[in-house]
């Protein structure tokens, strides 16, 4: 609970700076799509589409470098593929979580580099079972993750940019002991738009 209210009031924080050193921030909105997929669950393939969006509010800490924070709606999880075989045991893994991204960006001329870690809070969930029952209430879950985080930006004009990002969680997605291990794949194809 500590993390999530440090997370949140540095991006109110930074948020509200903004207005104050617009020269020394900048903030934009963000709006796309996750493919994700879960190692473990023995669905295999980037299956799962899911939205992506929300804002972030980005520190000039230098002429290339910038730290970056965001807060997003994030729809993750995983799909069966016909490919998948007699092992899988559900049909589809659907998460909903609150997403804080913090990232240190490099830039060089139109593109931004970006990597970091992310703190997910898982909202709500849906896990239906390939018989078609819903399971959700059998397959307890963490409700917060964190992924590493990498991707790149590129910006062909000042206000409008197209990014691309990969993340992976290093702790289990599942809560009950026992269980095969989950982890969280996904990339994100996104557009960014900057305010000023």
């Amino acid at each position: 609970m500590k993390i999530k209210v440090v997370l949140v009031s540095l991006l109110v924080a930074l948020a509200c700076t903004t207005t104050l050193h617009a020269q020394r921030f900048k903030g934009g909105v963000i709006g796309g799509f996750n493919f994700s997929q879960i190692d473990g669950d023995n669905l295999a393939g980037f299956n799962k589409v899911g939205l992506n969006g929300g804002g972030y509010v980005s520190a000039i800490l230098a002429d290339r470098w910038q730290l970056s924070v965001e807060m997003l709606f994030s729809q993750q999880g995983s799909k069966l593929n016909p490919r998948d075989g007699f092992n899988a045991a559900f049909d589809k893994v659907a998460l909903n979580f609150v997403e804080v991204p913090v990232m240190i960006n490099f830039k060089e001329w139109k593109f931004h580099v970006q990597a970091g870690v992310s703190y997910a809070n898982l909202i709500n969930s849906e896990l239906i079972s390939v018989t078609g029952e819903d399971v959700t209430d059998q397959v307890p879950l963490q409700s917060s993750i964190f992924s590493y985080v990498v991707g790149v930006t590129f910006f062909p004009g000042e206000k409008l940019g197209y990014n691309f990002r990969w993340f992976k969680t290093f702790n289990d997605l599942r809560a009950d002991e026992g269980s095969n291990t989950w982890l969280g794949r996904s990339f994100s194809l996104r557009l960014l738009y900057l305010f000023n």
